[in-house]
């Protein structure tokens, strides 16, 4: 069997998360030059999971903006996908898996989009009663 564009995880993989921080940024490697460029990748942030009972690792593309959520913070995870990989160790390997989102949305915040903010006004002031 073949996951070639990962696991869409569903809202029982992870529970509630809560923002941990900013773990690492990622830098581009040049392979041709054999050495890390200063160009960024992505970023990667610890988050704790309720379901899990532990931190998870959630790499975001270098496009969204650093998250600057307060600790502890709830959470949601805009089209997450889990990846795996292989990682050598001697004679056997090690399935490493990671988690790949659109961005990290705190619960609760409109995600960048206002809302209607309704008039503060009372119904019918500013008209010209007969």
């Amino acid at each position: 069997m073949e996951f070639k564009t990962g696991i869409i995880p569903n809202e029982l993989t992870f529970g509630d998360l809560f923002f941990m921080g900013l773990k690492r940024e990622k830098m581009f490697f040049d392979r041709d030059k054999n050495e890390r460029t200063d160009k960024l990748e992505s970023r990667v942030y610890n988050l704790a999971s309720s379901t899990q009972k532990e931190q998870i690792e959630v790499t975001i593309p270098e496009y969204v903006d650093l998250k600057e959520i307060d600790f502890n913070k709830q959470v949601t995870l805009k089209n997450p996908v889990i990846k795996a990989r292989a990682q050598a160790n001697g004679n056997f390997a090690n399935v490493v898996w990671t988690v790949e989102a659109e961005d990290i949305v705190e619960v609760g915040s409109s995600g960048g989009v206002k809302k209607n903010e309704p008039s503060k006004e009372p119904v019918g002031a500013g008209t010209d009663k007969k």
